[in-house]
């Protein structure tokens, strides 16, 4: 049997902004090549409502861009086609992503290695296993953040 195409032909122009969502719409993109880690963050994350997509891979993250804009995405640092440094670098050079807040999971207990992944535009560097307080914090944190820089910058939160 042959396999269909999972994702239709979609635009990748950046959408219309809309009103101002609360935080049970917000879109959460966790990216782990994990399976089990990908569903231990999705239920840590459960009791804040988010909506939650996967990905397991830089290409699959790629595919799913093209068809949801996250409001964050939680990043785990080893994929299998790309580390998670070089895609936040691939993230924060498109004008359609650079303001989306990434949160990197890592398992690196290296204080050079989580100043690597902030300097490559995480915006909070989590050890892995992480705590559920702590990365819905992390979450709220970099959402409050990116919600005052786009009213800062004249455009209204999603």
């Amino acid at each position: 049997m042959a396999r269909q195409d999972v994702f239709p032909p979609v635009s990748l122009a950046k959408p219309q902004v809309t009103e101002a969502r609360d935080d049970a719409a917000v879109r959460v993109l966790i990216v782990d090549d994990d399976v089990s880690s990908r569903l231990i963050l999705a239920a840590m994350l459960s009791p804040a409502g988010y909506r939650i997509t996967f990905a397991s891979s830089a290409s699959e993250v790629r595919q799913r861009l093209a068809l949801i804009d996250p409001d964050v995405i939680v990043c785990d640092l080893v994929m299998e086609d790309m580390c998670g440094d070089e895609f936040f670098r691939w993230l924060k050079a498109h004008a359609r992503w650079h303001v989306v807040p990434i949160v990197a999971i890592t398992q690196l207990d290296d204080p050079v290695v989580r100043a690597d992944l902030l300097q490559a535009g995480a915006d909070s560097v989590l050890g892995k296993p992480c705590d559920a307080h702590e990365l819905r914090a992390q979450i709220g944190a970099a959402l409050r953040i990116s919600r005052k820089f786009r009213q800062f910058a004249g455009s209204s939160p999603e």
